[in-house]
């Protein structure tokens, strides 16, 4: 009796230590599972332009990779150089790419500011520019209605002010948008066209006397002529 007493005990006490470890082993696992499927969750947004510099006149296309998150409303691209915006969005294929292409007829040489926006685990935009009504050209706060600030008019900023001010935008409280941001030169054609360096083949001019003519020829052996019978007379 004693000793099935003791047997029961020691079983006892074997499956205390065992279940909890057995437990321990499994919640870790589980817990680097869901920590592999969080990291994967995140967003990512990453972005190039080519070519780049770009000709004027010549198409640019701004692609890269967009992940994690709700990309139902694909990720928005703002394009801007001087009084020159572009605010669009274009949809990110089911591997996570995305590309659009611009037309650069008739715009301004110069640097261009790029910013690709994805809109985060919420799926919205949260900075949107008005495009249209009396307050167009205003950056604001897509959740709060808060002006941000202005692309055009009176106290506006532009070029890298409006990339600082666009990029600060996004780490405000509430946004959970995330952005990468880049640039590309807009050249003239003379300025993209390389050098040519040959030697030029057009003959210069050298310092050689000019051959004689014949009229030349002809009135002076006439003159030495006619001095000859002049002294003849005499």
């Amino acid at each position: 009796m004693k000793q099935t007493l003791s047997f029961g005990i020691l079983l006892g006490l074997l499956l205390l230590v065992i279940v909890p470890v057995y437990g321990a082993e499994t919640t870790a696992a589980d817990n680097a599972t869901s920590a592999i499927q969080a990291s994967a969750d995140q967003p990512f947004i990453s972005a190039t332009v080519s070519p780049d510099p770009v000709p004027a006149g010549e198409p640019v296309t701004i692609s890269g990779v967009a992940t994690g998150g709700n990309l139902t409303a694909g990720v928005q691209i703002w394009v801007f150089a001087g009084n020159y915006v572009n605010v669009s969005t274009t949809p990110v294929n089911a591997d996570g790419t995305y590309a659009k292409t611009y037309q650069t007829t008739g715009l301004p040489p110069a640097t261009y500011y790029v910013i690709v926006q994805s809109p985060g685990k919420d799926g919205y935009l949260n900075i949107e520019m008005e495009t249209s009504g009396q307050y167009s050209g205003q950056v604001v706060n897509a959740k709060t209605g808060a002006l941000i600030f202005n692309f055009t008019g009176t106290g506006s900023a532009q070029d890298y002010e409006a990339a600082q001010a666009l990029s600060d935008a996004f780490n405000l409280p509430g946004v959970d948008d995330i952005y990468t941001k880049c640039t590309f030169d807009l050249v003239s054609e003379t300025m993209a066209t390389p050098a040519n360096t040959a030697m030029s083949t057009t003959p210069v001019a050298t310092a050689t006397k000019s051959p004689v003519s014949p009229l030349t020829l002809i009135g002076g052996v006439s003159l030495a002529a006619l001095t000859v019978a002049l002294r003849s007379r005499r």
